[in-house]
């Protein structure tokens, strides 16, 4: 009775339970070897030139390990790849999105979804050990310009950078080869770099949108993650900031700020910071969900407040 090899089950246990035909053949696997386990149930073929081991079910990783294994010129983008970063603001669809070569053939499957260009450097891609090829964090923030709306591509755009720690001028130079007429989405993920405040990259997707209502609604010299050494506290960074004003704005969404010491921590650094003539403003999750925009309203007249204080 033919059996997998120990090689073979190498493969199968760091590619998410798939390999390539190939693979199995440099294992020690004659093609007649492969056939007879594919018929005992052994090894299921996923795409022509990709089999899984029975053992393991196959999930998105499996899927996208397969297509790459099977499609050598293959890369996985799109809403895919940005599954496979853990970004935000994603549409709900599990198919494979992948980019493949003009006129190619990428994958025989249904849930496949090619985008044929040959317009991808090869630094655009990251191989990974797992045998999955998958765009740059900068490279898939620009090819979601195609499936998000601005709001939602702005948040991918600070959480590619922030995770990446990539500043804006790496996030621009994915786009700039490929500014062309036919590719309005080129233009659109350019449009929301140029929409970034100043500063260091959003924490959360809230953070986004309500730097965006503020803007929208009038308030200047708005910036990010705002940095500043505070005298008996120490180092402190605010989430959004009007520095010429000394004004701090916290948008407080995450479950620690509810907690006791969460709140306490808040309390303190809040005492600190009015103590070097910051104020701080404060946006906790239940405001955020239900009357965001009663909030911007109240917090412009502050602002307007300031401004004439500022003035005088």
């Amino acid at each position: 009775m033919t059996h997998l090899t120990s090689r073979a089950h190498q493969f199968f246990a760091r590619q998410h339970g798939v390999a390539s035909v190939s693979q199995l053949r440099s294992s020690g696997l004659s093609s007649r070897s492969i056939e007879r386990l594919e018929e005992v149930g052994a090894i299921e073929l996923v795409l022509r030139g990709a089999y899984r081991t029975a053992s393991v079910e196959l999930d998105t990783l499996g899927r996208c390990a397969a297509v790459c294994l099977a499609r050598p010129n293959t890369v996985i983008a799109g809403p895919t790849a940005g599954r496979l970063w853990d970004f935000r603001r994603l549409p709900h669809d599990r198919r494979i999105h992948v980019i493949a070569p003009p006129a190619s053939n990428p994958a025989i499957a249904g849930w496949v979804v090619p985008y044929r260009t040959g317009a991808i450097h090869p630094s655009d891609i990251v191989e990974r050990p797992d045998g999955i090829r998958v765009t740059t964090r900068q490279r898939t923030a620009f090819d979601l310009a195609r499936h998000l709306d601005a709001d939602s591509l702005l948040s991918v755009i600070e959480q590619a950078m922030r995770d990446g720690r990539l500043d804006e001028q790496a996030m621009r130079a994915v786009a700039v080869d490929w500014i062309s007429p036919q590719r309005n989405w080129c233009w659109s993920f350019l449009r929301q770099l140029d929409r970034r405040l100043s500063g260091g990259a959003a924490e959360s997707h809230p953070e986004v949108v309500v730097a965006t209502a503020l803007a929208a609604a009038g308030v200047r010299g708005l910036v990010r993650q705002h940095e500043l050494r505070i005298p008996g506290y120490g180092p402190a960074r605010f989430d959004l900031a009007v520095p010429r004003l000394r004004w701090a704005i916290e948008v407080d969404v995450f479950p620690t700020h509810d907690e006791t010491i969460g709140r306490a921590r808040d309390r303190r650094r809040d005492a600190a910071a009015s103590g070097a003539g910051w104020a701080t403003h404060r946006l906790d999750r239940r405001t955020y969900e239900t009357c965001l925009d009663q909030w911007t309203a109240t917090t412009m007249q502050l602002y307007r407040t300031m401004l004439r204080s500022s003035a005088a």
